[in-house]
């Protein structure tokens, strides 16, 4: 038997899925393969018809060229040596989406009408520029901020200045993503001379850079690869778009470091073996960019060369990406990197979809994206747990713009509701100067039609989110879990609570902390993660503290070298929900971790939010052999130990946390972070500095019952001698048996006396 079973984090999983219907046809054929090289036979069968097909030679991922009709089928996959995988199951209906891509020579064809066709022809300008007024102003503040007299090529490869990779990364971003794309936008679609005369002469000392060195996207990126990347996502675009401007010496002059980019971005993809492990993040944003180069310069270089680089990328679309997004909207390398890795792509999307019609939009993952975002991205809070950057402020300083000012952009007037369409309004009225994305804010025909279009989406019954007129409702809780990234919400009036538990293993911009929780009350952090970059992504800091259980929600147990937390860089370091309930006023969500930590036999953690009140924590922890543990929890606000409480005070208000499980042990208390060695540069970081760290150290048990609570207003439990746990709520008892795994919800006219 051919074992179809991922060995690594950043590869594809199976699909279509088994047993499910594929949400786009034809759906793509995924396996993860143990030789890249290596090539199988495909079987396809429809069940109940007599149709079938079988392809050799092929390999992931493996594209049909038609479309399939309604029904049930089955695939299977068959090594060289003839191992075969098992049958796989899944099904076309009518929600199936229609997703075949026009091929690269169509797309050509349809580019020859016309000089401009990057994302707008010529004819589209008028319109879009009476959409854009508000915009107008927010451009002219931008391009104030253009010093071209600054743009000095990167020097981090000196010795002595390795560390000023940071500041080539903000350098770039702002002379590159800001000023450059704000002086072209304001020449193509404002049509002011002046600014596009400057976005040439900016345009023109960037083509005097190396692309190799600091400024090369390839491996092994001694030098990092923000800057190349920069490059690659803008320099087409401003190309193509100040072409009437240029002579022909200087698209002489330019066009050979566009080439030399575009070549790179097509070897990078090769080095990493991107279509078999597209986890490989800054790797994932290179398509889109290889499809807008190759539009851009096939009229001008070798069209067979483009025409690769463009199947490529419409290859990838079609069949690998999104990998971190999935058919729920949801993002697994959280809130901050989702917020710009759903924007990378807007341009090839956009120009696309203007060229052909088709639209790459039509997705399940970007149709379902808004409200993901709406949920854990657009929040006005402290902070946007979990992952990489969840500290860090749409309008901070740390990386400007990254955390995008607007995420909603496109997805809130194609697919959002009343209320994300409001939101996106409001994120927008926000901004004065544009930072990073600069493209996608000017619509496209196509957007300007979603824009105009004064009727709102409406979920279907099976879509996700909290709708706008339950806002207003004092009896609604929300809960919500996105089973692909493994991040769930439950909210209750001004209580929010988030936690993780994913099929992601702890790798990338993913940290140790599956388990992981956080705790809101009206935007104000009650109980966090805690840590941040530090320096930069992967300094002491972040290396040795944000990345690891320490700084999470959750436990360490005691092991040889000191204490263990849950293991990093593995795909098997999974979690999964077990169960889900809810009723009036209140929430509970159940989680197993074990697979997260090495040596543990069962870990369930149950968390149960209570309306108005806080929520309790439950873990019930089986190790392989008697170990101590060290509960820890992490908040922003004044901590004050009160014996074996803890008092958190904010300034909406107080909580107190204690251990009814064990209220003879009092906490220790710590606060702030370890000074980092790891460099000696100034640390700009939108992180807070006052974060408190709780540590309750528990003896040596094989076995360990923990329960928690971070409350407002007392919750009423009762924790039993027989390993039960009572909670009793305004309507409802919950009863959670722990020796039977059990949950028992008896309602008021139910309720039962406890023992």
């Amino acid at each position: 038997m051919l074992s179809l079973r991922r060995t690594h984090d950043f590869q594809k999983f199976v699909t279509p899925e088994q047993n499910k219907s594929a949400r786009i046809n034809p759906p793509s054929f995924n396996w993860p393969q143990s030789d890249y090289q290596a090539t199988y036979s495909i079987e396809l069968e429809h069940v109940e018809k007599q149709l079938q097909w079988r392809w050799e030679n092929a390999n992931s991922p493996f594209r049909l060229p038609f479309l399939l009709s309604s029904g049930q089928y089955r695939w299977r996959v068959q090594d060289t040596d003839n191992n075969t995988s098992q049958w796989m199951t899944f099904s076309i209906d009518s929600q199936s989406e229609k997703y075949l891509p026009p091929s690269a020579m169509e797309l050509f064809e349809l580019c020859s009408k016309h000089q401009q066709f990057l994302m707008y022809f010529d004819q589209d300008i008028p319109s879009v520029r009476d959409f854009s007024a508000q915009s107008y102003q927010k451009f002219q503040n931008t391009a104030k901020l253009v010093d071209i007299d600054a743009i000095r090529y990167p020097t981090h490869y000196r010795r002595g200045q390795e560390e000023g990779k940071r500041t080539a990364i903000a350098n770039v971003r702002k002379w590159i993503d800001r000023d450059l794309m704000a002086l072209t936008l304001l020449y193509k679609i404002w049509g002011e001379q002046d600014s596009g005369e400057l976005a040439v002469q900016l345009l023109l000392r960037l083509a005097e850079w190396s692309p190799e060195g600091p400024a090369s996207l390839l491996r092994p990126c001694t030098w990092g690869d923000e800057v190349g990347l920069s490059l690659a996502r803008n320099l087409y675009l401003a190309y193509h778009w100040l072409a009437p401007l240029l002579t022909d010496s200087e698209k002489d002059f330019i066009k050979p470091m566009l080439v030399r980019i575009a070549y790179q971005m097509e070897q990078r993809l090769e080095q990493d073996q991107f279509k078999q492990f597209p986890g490989h993040s800054h790797t994932s944003r290179l398509p889109a960019y290889l499809g807008v180069a190759a539009l851009a310069l096939h009229k001008e270089y070798d069209e067979q060369v483009c025409e690769r680089w463009l199947n490529y990328a419409l290859m990838i679309y079609q069949s690998v990406l999104p990998f971190y997004g999935g058919e729920d909207g949801s993002w697994a390398e959280g809130p901050f990197y989702s917020s710009s890795y759903s924007k990378w792509h807007h341009p090839f999307f956009l120009s696309v979809e203007r060229l052909s019609g088709f639209s790459f939009y039509d997705h399940p993952f970007y149709k379902s994206y808004c409200q993901f975002a709406m949920d854990f991205v657009a929040p006005e809070q402290d902070i946007h747990p979990f992952g990489d950057g969840f500290w860090c402020k749409r309008d901070g300083r740390e990386w400007p713009g990254f955390f995008a000012q607007n995420p909603l952009r496109i997805y809130a007037e194609r697919f959002g509701d009343e209320h994300a369409r409001e939101t996106c309004k409001q994120l927008e009225a926000k901004i004065e100067v544009f930072h990073l994305h600069l493209l996608d804010v000017v619509p496209t025909v196509k957007q300007l039609a979603y824009a105009e279009n004064n009727t709102p989406h409406v979920k279907g019954i099976d879509e996700k989110g909290i709708d706008n007129a339950d806002l207003d409702n004092k009896e609604t809780l929300y809960s919500q879990y996105y089973a692909f990234a493994g991040l769930g919400k439950m909210q209750a009036n001004e209580l929010a609570l988030y936690y993780r538990a994913s099929q992601f293993g702890n790798s990338s911009h993913r940290h140790a902390d599956q388990g992981n929780f956080a705790l809101f009350d009206d935007g104000e952090s009650i109980l966090t993660p805690s840590g941040s970059y530090g320096y930069r992504f992967g300094s002491g800091h972040h290396s040795q503290w944000t990345r690891t259980t320490q700084a999470h929600n959750l436990p360490l147990f005691a092991g040889k070298g000191g204490d263990k937390g849950q293991i990093l860089d593995n795909e098997a370091a999974t979690a999964k929900v077990l169960r889900q309930e809810q009723g009036m006023g209140w929430s509970l969500v159940q989680l197993e971790l074990a697979l997260a930590y090495e040596d543990t036999r069962r870990y369930s953690r149950t968390l149960i939010m209570v309306d108005g009140k806080g929520v309790l924590i439950c873990d019930q922890i089986s190790l392989y052999e008697a170990k101590p543990v060290q509960w820890r929890l992490h908040s922003p606000l004044d901590v004050f130990a009160d014996g074996q409480h803890v008092n958190l005070a904010g300034q909406g208000c107080n909580y107190q946390v204690s251990l009814p499980s064990h209220d003879q042990i009092s906490p220790q208390l710590s606060f702030g972070y370890d000074n980092d060695t790891s460099h000696d540069e100034e640390v700009i970081s939108d992180a807070s500095k006052h974060m408190y760290h709780l540590e309750w150290t528990l003896p040596e048990q094989q076995e360990h019952l923990i329960v928690s609570c971070c409350e407002k207003q007392p919750i009423a439990h009762q924790l039993g001698s027989n390993q039960t746990l009572t909670i009793f709520t305004s309507e409802d008892t919950i009863i959670i048996d722990f020796n039977n795994d059990s949950v028992d919800i008896q309602q008021a006219e139910e309720k039962v006396a406890v023992g």
